[in-house]
């Protein structure tokens, strides 16, 4: 398996872990925000919040190219690479796109 092989399907779990527990921590910050609920239900909400596992943040979701697996300057369009797409346009392979001619 590639290392670009490698980072495609490292983020595809995180986001796979992302989708899995965002219910339950939207709900436990709401229950931690209610001021009027007792600071027993409060902290126990924070309690169960930090046990769920890290990669179910937000923010350690990459957006990463589909073809190289690159996470730098991706396009949220196609979810490419600057280099992967601009071959792809110059091959005509994505709709809406041309060459630039003047």
């Amino acid at each position: 398996m590639s290392r670009a092989e490698q980072w495609i399907a490292l983020d595809k779990l995180k986001r796979k872990f992302f989708l899995k527990h965002e219910m339950k921590k939207f709900i436990l910050k709401s229950i931690l925000k209610n001021s009027k609920l007792p600071l027993t239900y409060r902290y126990l909400s924070f309690y169960i919040k930090i046990q769920t596992p890290r990669w179910s943040n937000f923010s350690q979701i990459t957006n990463r190219c589909v073809k190289t697996g690159r996470s730098m300057s991706v396009t949220k369009y196609a979810r490419y690479s600057r280099f992967v797409l601009r071959t792809e346009i110059y091959n005509g392979n994505l709709p809406g796109f041309k060459r630039a001619s003047w």
